[in-house]
């Protein structure tokens, strides 16, 4: 399921109140849509979310209807994402991340 990075801007007269609906934002928001989390960001944006869509319609409909529509929002930037998949995390092969005790 690909995955999606929204970046928002914030109206800083209604920060508060805006990241209050993010946070409180249903774990589905959208038909086919599954918030994974969202989170500050400092510099340019403010906030970030990464979500799952079925379908890019899906998420398209989540950042129309659900993003660019919530009070304090003043600009969406959406980055389609796709995991590499390759078995790698934090650069180490499967191997490499095994505890050194273990065997």
């Amino acid at each position: 399921m690909p995955e999606y990075l929204v970046l928002l801007k914030l109206n800083p007269t209604k920060l508060m109140e805006t990241l209050g609906a993010i946070r409180n934002m249903d774990a589905q928001p959208v038909s086919g849509v599954d918030l994974l989390y969202s989170m500050n960001i400092f510099g340019s944006w403010d906030v970030g979310m990464w979500i799952n869509a079925e379908e890019s319609g899906q998420a398209l409909d989540f950042v129309q209807k659900k993003m660019k529509g919530l009070n304090g929002v003043t600009e969406v930037y959406t980055l389609p994402t796709f995991p590499h998949g390759n078995g790698i995390k934090n650069g180490k092969t499967s191997e490499e991340q095994k505890h050194p005790l273990e065997t």
